[in-house]
C-alpha cells in the first residue's frame, strides 16, 4: 500500500528529476582489471527516499515505473556522455539496471534504438541490459521475444540476482545471456557454507560449458574474494573492491595486488608455472565461416580438404554455431539430403549448444569439462575464445594425448615437499629461455647454514624452513614466471624481463623473517646457534639465510644452456666465499 505521502515525494522525484547515478566497477579476478561499471541511481534530494528498492516498489505499485525508469536511464546516460573519455580509457561497458516488466514496452524499445544511443556517443555493443531475477515475468514468450530484439540490436544481456529470483536456470537456459551475476546473499560468507560453495562451483562449470561469464556481487571480504578465485568466477564486484561513486573511477591497487598474487599461487601451484597446460597453446586455426555462406560450398571444400574436422559460423568475431565433419556428412546423406540442404545457409545447419572455454582455462579442467558431454557430442571439438574472441578450435584426441603426457609429466617431476617441478622440467624452462632469446632473468637460491639449523632443530622443522622459501618465491613469482625445485635447499626462478636489486632483497627479506621465526628466542636474541661442522667440530652458525644470484641477457644474449648453468654455479660459489669471508671478519 502506498501512502499519500510517499506518492508524493515519488511524483517530486520524477517531475523535478531527482535522480544521481553513481558507479560500481565490476572487477576481473583474474587480473584486476576492469570490465564496466555498473550504474545505479540515487535520490539527490535528502529526506525523500532513504531506501532505493522502496522508491521502485512504490512506483511499481502506483503504476508510474516506467517514467521513474525514464529519469534514471536519462540520467546515466547524461552522466556517461560527460565522461565518455574516462569511459573509452577502461574500455569499459555499461551495465543498467531494467526491470523486466517494461523491457518489451515500445517506449523502452523508443529510449534504446541505435539512433537515440549515437546521441550520447555511445555504442550498443558497450551497454549491458541486467534483467532481476527478482520479479515475476508474465508473459515469458513476450518477454524472450523482446530479449532477442535487443541482442539483434547488439546490446548484450545480463542475469541479475541468481540465487534469489523467480525463473532460476530455465531463464538461463532459455535467453543464453552474455553474463549472470550470482547474488549478494549466495556470495556472503560462501567459505563458511559448503551448500552455497557447492551451488557456485556448480554455475562455473555451467559457465565454462556455455561461455556465460559470472559476475559475483557483494563482495565485502577478502576471504570471499580469494575463494570465489579459487573456484574460477571470472569478475566481481562489491564494497572490497570499490563502492559505488559519482565518477567512473576504480584504484584499488591493493584489491588488485590481492587478485594477482592469488591467481599467481593458484597458478604456480596447479600448473607449475609451464604455459603449456593452457588450453589456448592447443589451439589450431580451424575453418570459419560467415552464417550466409551456401552449405555446398562448405561441402565442396571439406571433399577437397581432408584435415579440416568442422567449421566455426563466425558473426562478427562471435562463434554463433558449429559444425562437425561427421555431423555435416550425416546431414547431406540419405536419399534427400543433399538436395534438401545444399542450398541453405550453412548457419542454418550449425548447432548452437557447443563447448566454448576460455584460452587461460587448464587443459585439465577443459578435459574434464569435455569428457561430460552427451553422448553425441562427446568427440566435437572444442572452440576456444580469448578476450571474448575467436581463437581456433581444439580436438578432443590433442587434447587427451596432452592431458595424458602432463599427468605423466606431473608424476615425474614434482617435489614431494614443495609440489613444484623438479629437475626434468627446470631443464625444460632453462632452455627454452636460453634458446628462445625472450629477456629474462634467471635466479638460482640456496640456503646458508641450512644444515647447523637441520642438526639443531631436527629434518621436520628444517623441512617447514624448505617450504617456507617456497611459498616465498610462489607469491612474488608473476604469472609467466616459472618457480622449480632443484632438491634439498636450492631453487631456481626464471621471470620475464629484468628485475631491479629490490626484488631480491624482498624475497630475502620476506623469507629470513620468516624462517627465524622457527628459531628459539634465544636463537634469534644472540643472531647463532651451536653445532658441530662437517669435520665434527663444534663451532658457531649464523641464523639460516638465503644467497640469491641471478643472470640475465640485459646487456648480452645467453650462450647457450651449460653456458648459464655453469655461470650460475660460479656466482653461487664466490657469493659463497664472499658471505664466509664476512662473518669471520
Amino acid at each position: 500500500m502506498v501512502t499519500i505521502e510517499q506518492r508524493a515525494k515519488l511524483e517530486s522525484i520524477i517531475v523535478n528529476q531527482w535522480i544521481t547515478p553513481v558507479f560500481q566497477p565490476i572487477i576481473s579476478l583474474k587480473d584486476g582489471n576492469v570490465l564496466g561499471f555498473e550504474a545505479l541511481s540515487r535520490v539527490s534530494e535528502p529526506g525523500l527516499f532513504d531506501n532505493i528498492e522502496e522508491m521502485f516498489q512504490c512506483a511499481e505499485t502506483s503504476g508510474c515505473i516506467w517514467m521513474l525508469e525514464q529519469v534514471c536511464r536519462r540520467a546515466i546516460l547524461r552522466k556517461i556522455y560527460e565522461q565518455m573519455d574516462t569511459l573509452n580509457q577502461y574500455g569499459a561497458k555499461i551495465f543498467i539496471n531494467v526491470s523486466p516488466k517494461i523491457l518489451h514496452d515500445e517506449k523502452f524499445r523508443e529510449g534504446f534504438t541505435r539512433e537515440y544511443t549515437k546521441r550520447y556517443g555511445i555504442d550498443t555493443e558497450r551497454i549491458v541490459f541486467e534483467i532481476t531475477e527478482r520479479e515475476r515475468v508474465e508473459d515469458e514468450k513476450s518477454f524472450q521475444q523482446a530479449i532477442e530484439h535487443y541482442k539483434m540490436q547488439h546490446y548484450q544481456i545480463a542475469i541479475d540476482d541468481v540465487g534469489a529470483g523467480y525463473a532460476g536456470l530455465n531463464r538461463i537456459c532459455s535467453l543464453t545471456p552474455g553474463y549472470i551475476k550470482l547474488d549478494t546473499e549466495l556470495v556472503r560468507d560462501v567459505y563458511k557454507n559448503p551448500i552455497k560453495y557447492a551451488m557456485i562451483k556448480g554455475m562455473v562449470e555451467f559457465s565454462h560449458s556455455s561461455g556465460t561469464l559470472l559476475i559475483a556481487e557483494g563482495i565485502e571480504t577478502q576471504k570471499e574474494l580469494e575463494l570465489l578465485i579459487d573456484l574460477g568466477v571470472q569478475y566481481g564486484q562489491g564494497y572490497y573492491l570499490a563502492k559505488p561513486q559519482k565518477q567512473l573511477h576504480f584504484d584499488n591497487q591493493k584489491a588488485v595486488a590481492q587478485i594477482l598474487e592469488k591467481n599467481t599461487y593458484n597458478h604456480m601451484h596447479n600448473h607449475f608455472g609451464v604455459k603449456k597446460y593452457y588450453i589456448k597453446n592447443l589451439v589450431r586455426t580451424g575453418l570459419t565461416v560467415a552464417p550466409h555462406v551456401m552449405v555446398e560450398s562448405v561441402l565442396s571444400y571439406m571433399k577437397q580438404n581432408n584435415e579440416v574436422v568442422g567449421i566455426c559460423v563466425l558473426d562478427q568475431e562471435q562463434v554463433t554455431g558449429v559444425l562437425t565433419r561427421e555431423k555435416l556428412f550425416q546431414k547431406l546423406s540419405g536419399q534427400y539430403g543433399f538436395s534438401l540442404y545444399r542450398k541453405k545457409n550453412i548457419g542454418d545447419l550449425a548447432d548452437k549448444n557447443f563447448l566454448m572455454v576460455d584460452g587461460r582455462s587448464s587443459i585439465s579442467s577443459v578435459a574434464k569439462i569435455a569428457m561430460e558431454r552427451e553422448m553425441d557430442a562427446l568427440y566435437d571439438f572444442i572452440v576456444v575464445k580469448e578476450e571474448d574472441k575467436y581463437i581456433g578450435i581444439v580436438t578432443i584426441q590433442d587434447l587427451l594425448k596432452k592431458a595424458m603426457e602432463i599427468d605423466v609429466d606431473l608424476a615425474k617431476c614434482a617435489n614431494p615437499l614443495t609440489g613444484l617441478p623438479g629437475n626434468i622440467v627446470i631443464d625444460q624452462e632453462v632452455k627454452e629461455s636460453v634458446e628462445s632469446g625472450k629477456k629474462c632473468t634467471i635466479y638460482y637460491f640456496d640456503l646458508d647454514n641450512f644444515k647447523a639449523f637441520n642438526d639443531v632443530y631436527g629434518f621436520e622443522k628444517g623441512d617447514e624452513v624448505i617450504r617456507i622459501l617456497a611459498d616465498v618465491l610462489k607469491n612474488n613469482a608473476k604469472e609467466n614466471d616459472f618457480v622449480g625445485h632443484i632438491g634439498g635447499d636450492d631453487f631456481v626462478m626464471i621471470c620475464e624481463g629484468f628485475q631491479p636489486f629490490a626484488f631480491s632483497e624482498k624475497i630475502r627479506t620476506e623469507f629470513e623473517g620468516r624462517a627465524h621465526l622457527l628459531y628459539k628466542e634465544e636463537d634469534r636474541v644472540r643472531r647463532y646457534i651451536q653445532s658441530c661442522n662437517r669435520h665434527g667440530v663444534t663451532e658457531l652458525f649464523p641464523l639460516v639465510s638465503v644467497t640469491i644470484v641471478s643472470a640475465s641477457n640485459e646487456q648480452k644474449a645467453f650462450g647457450n644452456y651449460e653456458e648459464v648453468v655453469s655461470m650460475l654455479a660460479g656466482y653461487k660459489k664466490s657469493a659463497k666465499v664472499e658471505k664466509r669471508q664476512l662473518a669471520t671478519g
